[in-house]
């Protein structure tokens, strides 16, 4: 083995979603580290640690894993790990990293929103630049190749020119909303202001984490590009984007949603064009979760390069953040970078 790993937070990303007969496996942290160990034997998970002793033991027996923690700092201590994978909620995540650099690890998988205040995530990408640690964030799209093939699309101009995009979700700006966030700054470009509102229901959330809420936002990109996001609560699961450009259209999302339409002469209008539905254009097939850490360990060997580090991870969260910011000020833009302390717990 040429890699030793350990896992802080034995939950559903972590491993639990294993056992959903409804998942593609492998979909989760440890899934990967499977798949992708049991391949090239490149690396493996030695340790782990979580304080509810039920999921540990589930987990131990489960994979055959003895070194079982229930506080993180010692497992760092005593097994010294060259990767971690940091899947425990977000409010704890920034001291889990900064505790891992300090230990001496190579590598981090950390799961997302990777922090929960700005000053949080520059300490983090500070702290890793300085150890030479690198770190990826889970904006799992990032590895996904249909998202790829959508931004080949936009940038050899495929749709035109880009000219706005809206973002559909269900609530939850920071948890789920920075998976959007990421995704709109891949395609957009760099943003110039976000101008949003908190919704006012909360709703049930099944969690005990209440501050991340749902909402909505109208946001404006340097390049001239617009962006909508729609993420009041609701009580399914929903997430896809419809990317609008001068010559096309692309609406990709979850539930296999993959459309792609171009200009094609009109069936109610002489002379005119309308949108027509054509075959969204082939790419490889690969699984998200190994991509994820494949593309890790290349960048702890010095080979590759990141496509989803903590600069794109703290750009997600500077967005969510931003929304949050200008519903306190009662729905005024907020320019990017965001001057803010503003802090917010999520998942």
């Amino acid at each position: 083995m040429k890699y030793t790993a350990a896992i802080i937070g034995c939950g559903r990303v972590a491993w639990m979603l294993e056992d959903d007969p409804l998942e593609t496996k492998p979909c989760t942290h440890m899934g990967a580290y499977q798949r992708v160990g049991g391949d090239s034997d490149r690396v493996g998970v030695i340790a782990a640690a979580d304080r509810d002793s039920v999921r540990l033991e589930a987990f131990g027996k489960r994979f055959g894993v003895a070194c079982l923690y229930a506080d993180y700092r010692a497992m760092l201590r005593e097994v010294r790990p060259d990767i971690v994978s940091v899947c425990a909620w977000a409010p704890d995540r920034f001291r889990m990293v900064m505790d891992s650099i300090d230990a001496g690890v190579r590598g981090i998988w950390c799961e997302k929103a990777f922090a929960t205040s700005l000053d949080e995530g520059r300490a983090m990408i500070e702290a890793a630049r300085t150890d030479g640690v690198s770190l990826i964030v889970s904006h799992m799209r990032r590895w996904s190749p249909d998202y790829a093939m959508a931004k080949e699309i936009i940038e050899n101009g495929g749709i035109g020119r880009l000219q706005s995009m809206v973002a559909h979700f269900g609530g939850s700006l920071i948890h789920t909303g920075t998976h959007a966030f990421d995704i709109l700054r891949w395609f957009g470009g760099p943003v110039e202001w976000v101008q949003g509102a908190l919704e006012t229901d909360r709703g049930t959330l099944p969690w005990d984490i209440k501050e991340d809420l749902g909402g909505n936002a109208f946001i404006q990109f340097k390049n001239g590009v617009k962006a909508v996001v729609l993420a009041d609560s609701k009580s399914y699961f929903f997430f896809e984007f419809d990317i609008i450009g001068s010559a096309g259209r692309i609406r990709i999302g979850n539930n296999d949603l993959l459309e792609y339409y171009a200009p094609g002469p009109s069936g109610h209008y002489t002379g005119l064009k309308e949108l027509e539905k054509k075959p969204f254009p082939l790419f490889e097939q690969k699984n998200i979760w190994t991509e994820a850490l494949n593309n890790l360990l290349d960048c702890v060997d010095k080979k590759g390069e990141n496509r989803s580090g903590p600069e794109e991870g703290l750009d997600a969260l500077e967005m969510a953040l931003s929304i949050h910011e200008s519903s306190r000020k009662n729905g005024a833009r907020v320019h990017i970078p965001l001057n803010s302390d503003i802090k917010v717990r999520s998942r």
